[in-house]
């Protein structure tokens, strides 16, 4: 017996660090191979899904980008959702029933967001047309 383990509750303890580390690289090697594919996958539609969805919290953000906790607490949601199955559409439609159309980023385009849609264009339009009305008007006139 070598000088450092002289005492029987050294030996002892050294055994049970031995034991305990082998256990924990077994358990962590078996939780490693459980569900890796379907784990990415599942990760990575939730996170597509946060990105789609404004965060009811945070000003001009996604569920994605915001720390606000109940940010954090509706991708773990989307992500459970996922896990049991439900489709993109339907966590999306869930969302959408919970916290109104609000949550989208972009709305659907139906009768009462067509301002949201067209409102822009239809400015571009009238500010470029009352510039060269404007500037048609103000042109010297040719004298002959």
């Amino acid at each position: 017996m070598t000088p450092s383990f002289r005492s029987p509750y050294l030996s002892f303890l050294m055994g049970l660090l031995v034991i305990t580390l082998f256990l924990g690289a077994a358990i962590f090697f078996f939780m490693t191979q459980e569900r890796p594919i379907a784990k990415v996958s599942n990760q990575q539609q939730a996170m597509d899904i946060s990105k789609v969805l404004r965060c009811p919290m945070a000003t001009n953000q996604s569920l994605f980008e915001s720390q606000a906790p109940i940010a954090h607490e509706l991708k773990a949601q989307i992500f459970t959702m996922l896990e049991q199955g439900q489709s993109q559409d339907e966590i999306i439609h869930f969302m959408v029933q919970r916290y109104g159309e609000k949550i989208r980023y972009q709305p659907e385009l139906k009768g009462s967001t067509l301002a949201l849609w067209f409102g822009p264009l239809l400015f571009l339009l009238l500010g470029v047309g009352i510039c060269l009305a404007l500037t048609k008007r103000s042109a010297p006139r040719p004298t002959l």
